[in-house]
């Protein structure tokens, strides 16, 4: 089983992935994404714990971005209180450069990370709200012209109506107004209490599960009703701050940040498509792993990021699914009488309490006790490969 189904052209010459990148060759990348686009003209906000833009793998592929959290930085230091590196672990995967000690290539490399740290207290000694960090953290992301937020962190939402802090659920609403796209990792533990977790269970954010290298529901991806797609989530090494190298990490985030990617290159090749519209073709294009579709642990399928690309080659309906968006309807129409549509854009079809925060790459599952908010995060476990010690 392949998530593609053509005749490979010759590959690029120029950026090559590493081996463990499985996801390359499941997508085909080099010869069927990366001719069409390599990301060129998209920003993708990552709102995480910075991004140590100063490793090789991430030259000249970070902008200035700022701290919602009381850090005092322009988020481009790596703040995470475990010194692995989590948010520029996930630049990495999104748009790495190669070289460094891991020759790393991210998914959209002529893409754009514009960095926001949003974690509090436990990493900067803030007293600030974390929902209003995030909030905060997507406004200045919206308001920076980015074409798709990346969130890989979440938590406990079951308690909560709609399953999202209703500051959080406006503020969405304001970037969905902006025409953004929002993504959000599953979560990483669907084998014990696999309760839902925002800002994944939030209307109108593409929830990501996690598949492994044979295309199988990662054993610990959540399984929640809302989970939409599914992108790789374990095979692979990351790069962490300092340019540290570290093996078998896992988790929904990374799927996630690859999900960020994919919707940076088919925006960057489709730039007067909606972000509505884009969700649509992720979900309609998508490979079934599981059954019934969609599923809790894998939604639709994993995404086939050629198919999504190409509106020519592969049509979607008009009225194909979008429980995205239609759940996200549902919620505003409610609420407010009005469906949320971005300005100056026509109508879509119909298919058109502080949380508790964890960061999505499962490991030693250390915990941090904040002011308002437990943040679960999980270390980059294993041994370091690379030159890169310490």
């Amino acid at each position: 089983m392949a998530l593609v189904f053509v005749n490979a052209a010759p590959a690029s010459a120029d950026l090559q992935p590493r081996a463990d990148e499985w996801w390359f060759s499941a997508w085909d990348v080099q010869s069927s994404v990366w001719p069409l686009s390599k990301g060129s003209g998209a920003t993708v906000a990552l709102l995480d714990t910075g991004v140590d833009a100063s490793i090789p793998e991430l030259s000249g592929a970070v902008l200035k971005g700022a701290d919602t959290a009381g850090g005092k930085t322009d988020g481009r230091k790596d703040l995470d209180a475990f010194e692995d590196g989590h948010g520029t672990s996930m630049a990495v995967m999104i748009a790495g450069q190669g070289g460094g000690n891991s020759g790393y290539v991210g998914i959209a490399p002529e893409a754009r990370i514009l960095p926001v740290n949003v974690m509090t207290k436990d990493v900067t000694g803030s007293e600030i709200n974390p929902t209003d960090a995030v909030a905060n953290g997507i406004r200045f992301a919206v308001g920076k012209g980015a074409t798709v937020i990346n969130l890989s962190f979440g938590g406990g939402a079951d308690d909560i109506p709609h399953q999202c802090p209703k500051k959080l659920l406006d503020t969405i609403a304001y970037a969905i107004e902006h025409d953004v796209v929002l993504v959000s990792s599953a979560g990483n533990k669907g084998r014990t209490i696999n309760s839902p977790e925002a800002p994944g269970s939030c209307p109108g954010v593409v929830a990501v599960g996690g598949i492994d290298s044979n295309l199988s529901p990662w054993s610990r991806t959540q399984r929640q009703p809302y989970v939409a797609v599914a992108a790789p989530a374990s095979g692979s090494v990351v790069v962490g701050r300092g340019d540290k190298v570290y093996a078998d990490a896992e988790g929904t985030s990374g799927a996630a940040a690859l999900v960020s990617g994919a919707v940076a290159l088919i925006r960057a090749h489709n730039p007067n498509m909606s972000g509505r519209t884009v969700v649509q073709r992720l979900i309609a294009t998508a490979l079934p792993i599981s059954k019934p579709v969609p599923d809790k642990a894998t939604g639709y399928g994993a995404i086939r990021i050629a198919r999504a690309m190409d509106p020519a080659k592969y049509p979607v309906p008009a009225n194909a699914p979008n429980p995205v968006y239609e759940r996200f309807d549902r919620v505003q129409v409610a609420a407010n009488g009005v469906n949320v549509v971005p300005a100056g854009a026509g109508r879509e079809p119909a298919g058109g309490r502080s949380p508790f925060l964890y960061v999505a790459v499962a490991g030693l599952g250390a915990l941090l006790v904040g002011a308002l908010a437990l943040l679960w995060r999980g270390r980059l476990r294993g041994g370091r490969s690379g030159s890169g010690g310490g």
